[in-house]
């Protein structure tokens, strides 16, 4: 009777214990089915960025950057045996675009993960969307506000407005010795025209200069800006600054040198490249750009690897130069392989933004500066470079090593 109570007992427990073997490993595997965009072979990424529109010189090489970089991962085995699907849109820097893209990602193709806006305007329309619905989120442009205050979800992989505007001040006063500057501001209208010009009177003020920052417009598509030179010509500007992408700081140098004003002209990082030394030939001898990353042609470790990649990948397209946005892609995407990876198997939106979480000092051997995230901190890099154009080669020379603006 005991032997018969004593069998009964241990196939009950047994029964118990498989049942409750099958309940949690099917929980384990409906949960990893829950998580968007993650199966056990594949992890889709989204891309949002500018193909066709006012911008696309500098998003095409961010989606090129992205492409080549997640194939050279999976050609390595992919993240812990996941390959990564990388979807592009194209917004052509609208914001009604830019949402309609978001959507088709979301909630057609699933994805996991998200590159992109580039569009500021587009990015700040979806800050609240990309918290909601839990999406680790690669903001490729430098907007401060993305990150402070910090938002969970929300990196971006380089520094901001604010800093490179920081450092062309510091570089204004202190290396120019420039105590009483008069600085004009030359943008294209729109929010991230704006928000460079907030930067712009935040430094004045910082450096307390005497003369109030002097604004004009240069519209996007401009071929010639002869009027706005003569304004500033006829105020005494004794610098420039300028927010705009390659022709459109191509068309302001070529106007200086063509009414004899010669003065400085300093670019934030959509203008450094050289797109705008060969527009302007000769007329680019007074820009000095400033930007978070090296150039295709420089000589470190980091960037003789990110052309080996890339050249096995499009061979025969090492010129012309990919310039700085390529470089920008490049780190953007290896930092959110790098969160991923540090994720582990359970990958997760939660998992993958605490991995990014714990990059300390990161080392691009080269390509940038040291990157940290914290939980605390979600932006890349506070660090640039100065780059003198140096029309004879067509090259962006760099004149400094890795600077950071003041404290404020």
């Amino acid at each position: 009777m005991e032997k018969k109570f004593f069998m009964v007992g241990y196939k009950t427990l047994l029964m118990f214990i498989i049942l409750t073997f099958s309940l949690v490993a099917g929980e384990k595997l409906a949960y990893a089915e829950e998580v968007r965009g993650v199966t056990d072979t594949t992890i889709k990424i989204g891309g949002i960025m500018d193909q066709t529109g006012p911008v696309a010189d500098i998003a095409i090489l961010l989606a090129e950057a992205a492409k080549n970089y997640t194939h050279h991962i999976n050609d390595q085995g992919g993240i812990h045996g996941r390959k990564i699907k990388y979807i592009l849109e194209d917004d052509r820097y609208s914001i009604p675009m830019g949402i309609a893209a978001f959507k088709k990602l979301v909630f057609k193709d699933k994805i996991f993960a998200l590159q992109g806006p580039v569009c500021i305007p587009s990015s700040r329309a979806l800050f609240g969307q990309i918290e909601r619905l839990k999406i680790p989120n690669m903001l490729e442009s430098p907007d401060e506000l993305a990150v402070n205050p910090v938002k969970r979800f929300i990196f971006i992989p380089v520094e901001s407005y604010d800093d490179d505007i920081g450092v062309i001040f510091e570089y204004i006063v202190k290396e120019l010795k420039a105590k009483d500057a008069k600085i004009a501001f030359c943008a294209f209208e729109g929010e991230s025209g704006k928000t460079a010009l907030r930067s712009v009177e935040k430094w004045a003020g910082f450096f307390k200069l005497t003369h109030p920052i002097h604004k004009e417009i240069i519209p996007l598509g401009a071929l010639e800006v002869s009027s706005q030179v003569m304004i500033m010509k006829r105020d005494g500007i004794t610098h420039i600054i300028v927010h705009h992408s390659a022709p459109g700081a191509a068309a302001l140098l070529r106007d200086l040198r063509k009414f004899g004003f010669s003065i400085p002209v300093f670019g934030n990082l959509i203008s450094c490249k050289e797109d705008t030394v060969r527009l302007s030939g000769k007329a680019s001898r007074n820009y000095i750009g400033v930007a978070p990353v090296s150039s295709w042609y420089d000589d470190t470790p980091g960037m003789e690897n990110l052309r080996k990649i890339t050249l096995k990948y499009r061979p025969g397209t090492g010129t012309p130069w990919r310039d700085k946005a390529y470089c920008v892609g490049w780190v953007a995407t290896m930092l959110l392989c790098e969160g991923m990876k540090r994720a582990g198997r359970d990958l997760t939106p939660d998992s993958c933004v605490e991995g990014m979480e714990t990059i300390r000092d990161f080392d691009t051997q080269g390509i940038c500066g040291p990157i940290t995230f914290t939980p605390t901190n979600h932006k890349a890099l506070d660090s640039v470079k100065l780059f003198k154009a140096d029309p004879g080669s067509g090259k962006l020379i760099p004149i400094s090593d890795w600077k950071r603006p003041p404290k404020f």
